[in-house]
């Protein structure tokens, strides 16, 4: 039951991390999909590296749903940054971030096979990575054209599902390349 609430934290916690991250989308751009992303990603790595500490089973717990929350999370916010890298292939940018992210998985399932380490000490290890990994995200650079063009297109549709008009600004853009 305690590794199943892992689990069930999908059924919100996912979508709260793209919830989010479109929130962030709307105010700063695509520079704040970014950066929540790197947040998300980093309370995730630093969790994990607490998870890894743990002594006493109740804490370990706890410890160990709020890893998956920013686990969850940090899937959601990644896809709210995908679509943004090329328009033209965001399948294929999401087969690659898919396939990134099982390949990551792999390689740290290989340390646990690693006899003079400990499960804690591979686990404080994973968290390291992923810590450190986590400030890449603040790097993702876009062109200002494409920040403008995807600020009008979000705001355009965040303005029609509210039921207002839309703004003649949009219609009057060229149709994406």
């Amino acid at each position: 039951m305690i590794a199943g609430l892992f689990g069930f934290l999908n059924i919100f916690a996912r979508t709260l991390g793209g919830y989010i991250g479109d929130k962030a989308g709307l105010r700063w751009g695509l520079s704040g999909r970014a950066w929540f992303l790197g947040l998300v990603i980093l309370a995730e790595g630093l969790s994990l590296l607490l998870f890894s500490q743990m002594t006493v089973l109740s804490l370990s717990i706890l410890t160990l749903l709020i890893f998956s929350l920013f686990v969850q999370m940090s899937n959601g916010a990644t896809f709210t940054v995908v679509p943004f890298i090329n328009k033209k292939a965001v399948g294929a940018v999401s087969g690659v971030v898919g396939a990134g992210g099982n390949a990551g998985a792999v390689a740290a399932g290989f340390l646990f096979k690693v006899d003079s380490l400990s499960y804690p000490e591979v686990l404080f290890l994973i968290g390291l990575v992923m810590t450190a990994v986590s400030f890449l995200a603040f790097f993702i650079r876009f062109s200002p054209d494409t920040e403008q063009e995807t600020s009008l297109e979000l705001r355009s549709i965040a303005t029609a599902t509210a039921g207002e008009e839309v703004p003649a600004l949009v219609y009057a853009q060229e149709p994406l390349r």
